[in-house]
């Protein structure tokens, strides 16, 4: 470890005014423009082939070269400048998104193709990520980091309540062509802004530019031994696997739940405001700085994660459901860009880009299971228990909706479970006793 920048080295260096701020912009844009185009791709998709089973596919399609790809991201942000890495993933994502765009064009589009436009995007964001999370620390001080977490989740609010509208707008006026162009227009722009960043200059690994540094599993070995060395960051680590069972649980269930009783236009506000909701509470939490211990946060996020998802699971009424909706949509910034921060504060730059990525990899982890746990879950424990005359039926109804609701209520349930049992095992503390905030 000596030959490490440490976290106090790295508050030395010298960030650019602003800079930070303007990396979380980029980032931004490029995350609106693929959101569009995934509503547009999905609503295509659904058009022309009427698949289900295609659609959830290509969604397994979309998820898993991010995971897998997870570790050599790591590397290779830690072992690169992290800007040039950056500008690679832009210009990856444009070049795709430029085919795309005309094999649109030229009708020459298909689901193979989309589905390589996914696996392709993902691989782009298992890069990005880690290499932008990284480029905060330097690009920003210890002070300023929980502001510019917070306006990141106040920007992801404003993509996931303005996407699905401007998707549906521009998909009905300019077609599936337009979106393309839409997001070849953000990847472009995101490029010339990062472009003309100036990042401070860091401390490389050796042999990142070829020669006789470090072999590439001698990088992993050592990011998780600085991971396995931190008994803390593991628990915190673990603490997020157990509760993004049920957060992935959830989000699978969240729309036939709803569809099942209630409209298609009671479930696009109930997005709306889950989204608003992350919007608020992240310029609060970018204006305030968040709670002054973040592991406080993360407790405070996941416990508004847990009670809104045991909630919607027992509410039927439109205007109760829009209001938990919404303090669910308040528990994202809370739990992310306190999570975000205290990573950032105990990982030393020069490992972050491998630590974040193994992070990222090992935390959704359990998603696809999870997913398709919550088929079973549903169908073959939650549903018998609904039936008439049962006394779960008296809260949750019968039918699908009953079994629905009762495996979403489950979903909180586990979160709640999994934070009682931490804090009575010692709470997200440090070794020495202090708060890891």
């Amino acid at each position: 470890m000596g030959e490490q920048q440490s976290v106090s080295e790295a508050t030395s260096l010298r960030p650019e005014r602003g800079a930070s701020l303007v990396l979380v912009a980029a980032q931004a844009t490029t995350s609106l423009g693929t959101a569009v185009t995934g509503f547009g791709m999905n609503v295509w998709i659904f058009e022309e082939t009427g698949s289900f089973a295609l659609f959830a596919t290509l969604a397994v399609v979309a998820a898993l070269p991010g995971l897998l790809l997870a570790p050599v991201a790591g590397v290779v942000v830690d072992r690169y400048d992290r800007r040039l890495v950056l500008l690679a993933c832009q210009g990856v994502g444009a070049v795709m998104l430029a085919l795309t765009l005309l094999a649109a064009l030229t009708d020459s589009l298909s689901a193979p193709l989309v589905g390589v436009l996914w696996a392709v995007m993902s691989s782009v964001g298992a890069f990005s990520w880690p290499a932008v999370s990284a480029s905060i620390t330097v690009l920003s001080s210890p002070e300023q980091r929980p502001r510019v977490n917070g306006l990141a989740e106040t920007l992801m609010g404003t993509v996931t309540v303005g996407s699905p509208v401007l998707g549906a707008v521009l998909y009905r006026f300019i077609g599936i062509e337009g979106i393309a162009a839409f997001d070849l227009a953000s990847y472009a722009a995101c490029l010339g802004l990062i472009a003309y960043m100036r990042f401070p200059e860091e401390r490389r690994r050796a042999g990142a530019a070829g020669g006789g540094g470090p072999r590439f599993g001698d990088d992993l070995r050592e990011a998780w031994r600085f991971l396995s060395g931190r008994r803390d960051l593991l628990r915190l680590l673990v603490f997020f696997v157990l509760v993004n069972v049920g957060l992935s649980m959830f989000t699978v269930l969240y729309a036939p739940y709803v569809l099942s009783f209630a409209s298609s236009g009671v479930l696009g506000i109930l997005l709306s405001l889950g989204g608003a909701g992350t919007i608020v509470a992240g310029a609060v939490y970018s204006a305030t700085g968040g709670p002054t211990a973040k592991h406080v946060g993360v407790l405070a996020g996941a416990l508004l994660a847990g009670l809104s998802m045991a909630a919607l699971g027992l509410l039927r009424e439109p205007y109760a459901l829009y209001a938990v909706a919404f303090l669910y949509g308040t528990s994202v910034p809370l739990l992310n860009a306190s999570s975000q921060t205290l990573w950032q504060a105990s990982v030393p730059p020069a490992l972050q880009g491998r630590v974040f990525s193994l992070r990222r990899m090992l935390a959704w982890s359990m998603t696809p299971v999870s997913m398709v746990a919550s088929v079973p879950l549903a169908e073959r424990f939650a549903a018998p228990l609904v039936r008439e005359g049962r006394p779960a039926a008296g809260l949750w109804g019968t039918g699908t909706a009953g079994a629905l609701g009762l495996t979403a209520t489950l979903c909180g349930l586990l979160c709640l479970l999994v934070i009682a049992l931490t804090q009575a095992t010692g709470g997200l503390r440090t070794e020495g006793g202090q708060p890891v905030a």
